[in-house]
């Protein structure tokens, strides 16, 4: 479907017009959404603000203009300020008081740096690999798609995927043991 037809679809309420965004642009604000909350949210943090961003156009069709940008763009945005309001409000529900914080298990907090470190470690490693290999690893271990959403996304088969993911992981086993 056009944006044209979409849009009309939307001022009309149409439910298969919904249903069609849903299915188009899911994984998009997924990701926007996840980019914004992916050091103070969860994954259900990231699940409402994509639905919360399909129901504000389906309740406010009239806000979306065609003259502003595509559906798509809009929608990323919405996603997008919807991300940071949810950001905001868990940074208030969550802040902890001094003396709170001073209750923190000294043991815990070493726990958290050692996984710190060892995630920035994995993506350095990551980093490091061919431009192909690090995009796929990354995409697989950091972002969680499966080899068929990255075969998809990259233009590559899934057999090539699960290849290039074996020997990345290999290497870093390698590189661990040293």
């Amino acid at each position: 479907m056009l944006d044209e037809e979409l849009q009309r679809g939307i001022q009309r309420h149409n439910p298969r017009t919904f249903e069609i965004l849903i299915d188009k642009y899911s994984k998009l604000l997924w990701f926007v959404a996840s980019g914004v909350l992916k050091k103070v949210g969860s994954v259900e943090d990231i699940e409402d603000c994509v639905a919360e961003s399909f129901a504000y156009l389906w309740e406010h069709p009239e806000k979306y203009d065609k003259r502003r940008g595509s559906i798509r763009s809009y929608l990323c945005l919405v996603t997008k300020s919807k991300a940071i309001d949810k950001v905001r409000k868990i940074n208030r529900t969550t802040a902890l008081s001094y003396d709170d914080e001073l209750k923190i298990k000294t043991d815990d907090m070493e726990e958290i740096l050692v996984n710190k470190q060892i995630i920035n470690e994995i993506y350095k490693f990551a980093k490091n690999l061919k431009e192909l290999d690090s995009e796929i690893f990354i995409l697989r271990y950091f972002y969680q798609l499966k080899p068929r959403e990255i075969a998809d996304k990259l233009n590559i088969t899934v057999k090539e995927v699960s290849n290039k993911l074996y020997y990345s992981k290999k290497s870093l086993l390698t590189q661990i043991k040293l």
